[in-house]
């Protein structure tokens, strides 16, 4: 049965959305929000610091967990979507091979 791309890409989205905090914390318990709270990651982070116009300490905490939370979203989709290319080709080998006895 074939799905329409934009209902598999609907479904990617969601599972994405619904493993972002999940992600999110292992990313924090990595020790990522630390890293990113030093002089290093200050560093790194200045253009976004700039860009968003981030001021004291609120506001740089406000520009890191965006971030944290963009990355792991986008972590969250790639695990996803090659899970579902797992999924795909599994089912598709073993289709073939019910197939061809």
């Amino acid at each position: 049965m074939m799905q329409s791309p934009i209902k598999r890409i609907s479904i990617c989205f969601a599972l994405a959305l619904v493993m972002t905090l999940p992600v999110g914390f292992g990313i924090a318990r990595l020790g990522a929000y630390e890293w990113l709270d030093s002089d290093a990651g200050f560093r790194l982070l200045r253009p976004l610091f700039d860009a968003f116009d981030a001021h004291g300490c609120e506001g740089y905490s406000d520009v890191i967990v965006g971030t944290l939370l963009v990355v792991s979203f986008v972590l969250s989709l790639v695990f996803v979507v090659a899970g579902w290319a797992i999924v795909r080709r599994s089912r598709r080998k073993r289709r073939s091979t019910v197939e061809s006895r």
